[in-house]
């Protein structure tokens, strides 16, 4: 069967950089790269694997380009220079450091291999504590009791 991309934007590792948002136009719509370029009439996704084998530099300029050839709220050069390489950033390919995995924590973890099955056996142990405190008097125990009260009481009454 052929392959389809009729889920490819789900899964795209270009979504994170195309549905940023780059600042404010002019009439106040918030603006992403994914509209800025195709206002440009670039396909967005084309445009940013383009830009995602570029070196960070040349990547950055042409995004600054691109912002700087739609109707914007006025901003110095600089900081459409800071924006462009803040998003840059989020493409795929380019130099930002990854976020440790759920596995390098765990194995980066200072507890010993016993502790779980430790932590496991004392939570049974308690809830068996707590079961036997709070479990019924049987009612030949409360007979018991009663005779020996009694018993206690009449022995107690005789001396």
């Amino acid at each position: 069967m052929p392959s389809t991309d009729a889920f490819a934007l789900k899964n795209s590792d270009l979504n994170a950089f195309l549905f940023a948002d780059v600042g404010t136009e002019r009439n106040g719509s918030a603006l992403t790269i994914l509209s800025l370029l195709a206002r440009l009439g670039q396909d967005p996704w084309i445009e940013a694997g383009r830009w995602a084998r570029l070196p960070k530099g040349t990547a950055t300029a042409c995004l600054v380009r691109s912002i700087n050839a739609m109707p914007m709220e006025p901003h110095t050069t600089a900081e459409w220079n800071a924006t462009a390489a803040r998003l840059i950033l989020l493409l795929p390919g380019q130099s930002r450091p990854s976020p440790p995995s759920i596995g390098k924590a765990i194995n980066v973890s200072s507890l010993p291999p016993w502790a779980p099955i430790a932590f496991f056996c004392a939570a049974i142990a308690l809830g068996w504590i707590v079961n036997m405190m709070a479990a019924p008097v049987s009612s030949a125990d409360a007979i018991v009791s009663a005779e020996q009260t009694t018993t206690a009481g009449t022995a107690v009454g005789k001396q």
